[in-house]
């Protein structure tokens, strides 16, 4: 053979193989393929773990469609997702994995002023469009979509689709009447995806069933699953599940009571403060804002530990509009400056409790004063150990509460035997919380990717749909309360080898 016969061979070689690495067809696992079958010849929800690539399922079935969506067609499709973080994420990956014109809408665009008119011309040249379920939804009120426009709809975790939810309104009020009145009319074809149907506390199999057959009968669909979790081993690393127990025990009886009695007592008193110096709504709302803080701190105190307290109230303090409100309400300058008074005089009081040295020196001692309970200590200790093994740590830790998630890394970020750990926490992104913008998540997000950011404290907007690769170990501070957090949560720590740790209170009998 010639050099040109062999350069021309080595080259359809290399386009061979950059094609395969492009196409999304040829890499998907037998389960995808067979769910993409499925989903071509009627609607389904593929239920299937954290991991198993269900939103690669959605991107063939959108290549399938696109001879239905294309321009000039005047046919759509329609990728719902619950929340605006997931509008950008999924975005990317249809991108990624079609040609197809791809369009975003979020309720921060000020979508809801839009007219029919506006709304016509920003979906002209666009094929698939991304959106949060509440956006779709007043659009078919308002008559300015049709479900006869799309041909295929598609709802990320479908498992939201319950009650007067926008995924359940949307089916209820224009799907199934449609379906009902003219069964062989126009409809979208269906496509579900989610990591468990249910997130009810009840595991039970026959409440377990019933939701399932809810589910398909909302969205007209039938289930799609592989059978057992062996089958998906091969491609999908499940994490280890270890429980790690701490000692069922509290701050001394004596500690406890006098510093919950300085705190009741400063509470009184800016209370009165506010008697002689505010009225109406502006005292009804200081008195509310204090109150709140007060069992947030009350809270930290048994739960986390009087330096935890104490770092939520200094917080609280500062000027970092960040954290100007724990509880969700944002404050007029007036209000806020008697809040924010009450919490200096809690931080001054709290850091008399704590003055004994850096956290951390001696953890006996941290604990015998109150300044760190069992349970943060064991998670300290277990990070600590984890190090010895794993440099290169990419680590989420989960917990309930907002104000878990900022001390705790506050906390973290001080221990001086965690040298060159970066700790970031991430505590969703709620109307009238003072909470991150979407941009400063993103941006903890991919740091984490990088490895820049070694530990990420979080609350349950890590547990659903957010991409979050390169996570050796996922540790739950608070536990679970539905089986779906413990399915996505678990789902989370994607590499070989990762470990999900339960941390669990050793009960003395």
């Amino acid at each position: 053979m010639g050099d040109a016969a062999t350069a021309a061979v080595a080259a359809d070689a290399a386009a061979t193989e950059e094609a395969h690495k492009e196409d999304p067809e040829i890499v998907a696992r037998w389960y995808q393929l067979e769910a993409l079958e499925r989903a071509m010849s009627g609607n389904t929800v593929a239920f299937l773990d954290t991991g198993a690539g269900k939103t690669l399922i959605a991107g063939l079935l959108l290549r399938a469609y696109a001879h239905r969506v294309r321009k000039p067609a005047r046919d759509y499709a329609v990728f719902l997702v619950p929340t605006r973080v997931l509008v950008e994420q999924q975005a990317r990956v249809i991108e990624a994995h079609t040609d197809l014109r791809v369009s975003k809408f979020t309720g921060d665009m000020g979508v809801d002023f839009w007219n029919a008119a506006i709304w016509r011309r920003v979906v002209d040249d666009a094929e698939v469009l991304v959106m949060t379920p509440q956006i779709l939804l007043d659009n078919l009120r308002h008559s300015f979509f049709s479900l006869q426009d799309i041909a295929l709809l598609i709802f990320d975790e479908c498992h939201r689709a319950k009650g007067n939810s926008p995924y359940a309104c949307i089916l209820k009020e224009f799907y199934h009447p449609v379906m009902n009145s003219r069964p062989r009319g126009p409809l979208p074809r269906i496509f579900g995806m989610t990591a468990s149907p249910t997130d009810s506390k009840n595991l039970l199999q026959e409440s377990y069933s019933k939701r399932i057959v809810e589910l398909e009968n909302l969205l007209n669909s039938k289930v799609y699953t592989v059978d057992n979790e062996s089958a998906l081993s091969e491609y999908i690393p499940f994490a280890t599940t270890r429980i790690v127990q701490y000692d069922d025990y509290i701050i001394p009886s004596n500690s406890h009571n006098h510093i919950k009695s300085c705190l009741d007592k400063l509470q009184e008193k800016h209370l009165e403060v506010l008697k002689a110096n505010l009225h109406g709504l502006s005292r009804k709302n200081a008195k509310k804002g204090i109150s709140k803080l007060h069992k947030a701190f009350l809270y930290c105190t048994a739960n986390l530990g009087v330096w935890l307290a104490a770092k939520a109230a200094e917080i609280h303090s500062t000027t970092n509009e960040q954290f100007l409100s724990f509880w969700g309400e944002e404050l007029d300058k007036n209000v806020e400056g008697f809040v924010r008074s009450y919490s200096e005089e809690v931080y001054r009081e709290l850091s008399c409790f704590s003055k004994r040295g850096h956290i951390g020196e001696d953890f006996a001692a941290d604990l015998q004063d109150g300044l760190l309970t069992p349970k943060v200590h064991c998670l300290v200790q277990f990070l600590l150990e984890y190090r010895w093994h794993m440099q290169d740590l990419r680590c989420i830790v989960f917990v309930e509460r907002v104000v878990t998630s900022i001390v705790l890394e506050s906390l973290l970020s001080t221990i001086n035997q965690m040298p060159g750990w970066i700790i970031k926490h991430i505590a969703g992104n709620r109307p009238m919380f003072h909470n991150q913008s979407r941009n400063k998540q993103t941006e903890i997000v991919d740091a984490f990717k990088g490895g820049k950011v070694h530990i990420i404290v979080t609350t349950q907007v890590l547990e659903e749909g957010l991409n979050v690769p390169g996570c050796h170990l996922v540790i739950r501070f608070d536990p679970p309360t539905t089986g779906r957090s413990f399915i996505q949560s678990r789902g989370r720590a994607r590499m070989p080898n990762s470990d999900y740790v339960l941390l669990v209170r050793r009960h003395v009998f």
